[in-house]
Order: structure tokens, then C-alpha cells, then sequence
């Protein structure tokens, strides 16, 4: 199991959509905004890549996708996704982000790949193959639609303690810690028991992707960028392929 993998699984999927500070059909009706914005048309066959709780998946079936292929490595998410889904237009798959040409069976107009997703990928060279491999099995014009964070410039000194979402009884932040090639992002959730407050911590590590290379990369591979957004730091780059 990939730090990533059980930094999720341990610690972050049971506070995952809470995280947000919104329902989740409000966080659903954003990304469903979102992605119109970004120029997807629906029916079609989609694929949402590290789909998380389902966000995506979801926006994607009521836009009208005929078929959602949602991939994710934590099973506790899928869970939670199944969950949400409405109808057979969701289709979760446990799996990893790069074997999934072969964990989806039709060939997909549009593909998503959101929610700092990207940053999560063991190496510089995996998100590469990863595009590679996206614009090799899209449709002829299939879009493809991806966020993350650029931490190039990751905050520094006291700016890298950041709360993330609080209530009555729980308190999530993190702080980062900046390296080489990596920042690693630790997770600090507090949750009040029965008089007294317990501390659950865990950390990962999140890929430093200069966005000027990722859309050259982008580009190399033969998807060509129509629309780009800055949405509350996350980059927001819609593509077709050629």
C-alpha cells in the first residue's frame, strides 16, 4: 500500500466530504457548474480518475453521462460513492489511476481528473504515462478536464499552517512540509470525545508540478488546451484531443 493509499485509508476518507465544509449536493452542483463551464457535453462515456466520494461522478451521471466509470484506490470512498448513486450510471472500480485503460471496457468521450488527484501519483514520470495513456484511449475530440494544485510556490514560515474545516466537535488542519521534488502534507484532525479532545494525525507526500510543464506536457501528447481557470489556488485545465 502507497502512502497515499494508507493515508487515506487511516486517516482522511472518514473526514474526506466533511473536509469541504458543504453538502454534498452542493459540492456536487459546483463541479456539475464547473465542468459545464469547462466546455463537457454529455451523453457519452465518462471516466472520473480518483474520483473520491464522488463529486464528479455524480455531477457527471445528472449532466447525463450514459456511463460513469468511477476509479478510486480507496475502498472506503467507493463505498461512500455507491451510496450516492442514483441508477446504473456509476460503475465504481477499485484500482489504480494508471491501469485504468484496461478497468474500463468502452472508449471514453470525456475523462476527468480532479480534486489534486494529479499531485498524488508516485513520480513525475507516472504523470507523463498518465497523460499518455489519457489521450491514447479518449475518443476522437474527447475531452479531458484535470485539477490540482501547483505547490511551486507552496507557502512558507507561519502561512504553511492551514485550517481546513471546523465544527463543534471536530477540527481539521494540516501544515506542509517542503522538500526537493515533494511537499508533504500532514493531516491533523481533532475530534471531541466524551470530555476531552483526541488527536488522529497522519501525513503524504503531494508532487510539486510546475503548471508551465504540465501543459507543455499536455500539449505533447496531442491535448490541446481550451480553457484554463484559477478556482480558490487549484488550476483547472480543460483539454481536447486532437
Amino acid at each position: 500500500m502507497s502512502n497515499v493509499q494508507q493515508h487515506y485509508e487511516t486517516l482522511l476518507a472518514d473526514h474526506y466530504t466533511w473536509m469541504f465544509g458543504m453538502p454534498f449536493k452542493d459540492k456536487v452542483a459546483e463541479q456539475a457548474e464547473l465542468l459545464s463551464e469547462a466546455g463537457i457535453k454529455v451523453p457519452g462515456v465518462a471516466v472520473d480518475l480518483g474520483c473520491g466520494s464522488g463529486f464528479q461522478s455524480v455531477a457527471l451521471a445528472k449532466m447525463g453521462a450514459d456511463k460513469v466509470y468511477a476509479i478510486d484506490t480507496s475502498e472506503k470512498l467507493l463505498s461512500e460513492l455507491n451510496g450516492h448513486s442514483n441508477g446504473p450510471a456509476i460503475k465504481t472500480i477499485c484500482g489504480n489511476l494508471l491501469d485504468f485503460p484496461s478497468l474500463v471496457p468502452e472508449k471514453p468521450d470525456t475523462i476527468v481528473c480532479m480534486g489534486d488527484t494529479l499531485t498524488h501519483l508516485p513520480t513525475c514520470e507516472a504523470v507523463s504515462e498518465l497523460f499518455r495513456r489519457v489521450s491514447s484511449v479518449l475518443s476522437n475530440c474527447g475531452r479531458f478536464v484535470l485539477s490540482y494544485r501547483d505547490l511551486t510556490n507552496s507557502p512558507s514560515g507561519l502561512d504553511r499552517f492551514i485550517l481546513l474545516n471546523s465544527s463543534r466537535d471536530k477540527i481539521m488542519s494540516c501544515f506542509l512540509e517542503r522538500f526537493d521534488d515533494v511537499v508533504r502534507v500532514h493531516d491533523l484532525i481533532y475530534i471531541r470525545g466524551e470530555g476531552e479532545w483526541k488527536l488522529l494525525k497522519s501525513a503524504y507526500p503531494k508532487l510539486i508540478l510546475p503548471l508551465n510543464e504540465i501543459k507543455q506536457e499536455l500539449n505533447d501528447r496531442g491535448l490541446k488546451l481550451y480553457f484554463e481557470k484559477n478556482q480558490r489556488g487549484m488550476n483547472i485545465l480543460a483539454l481536447q484531443r486532437e
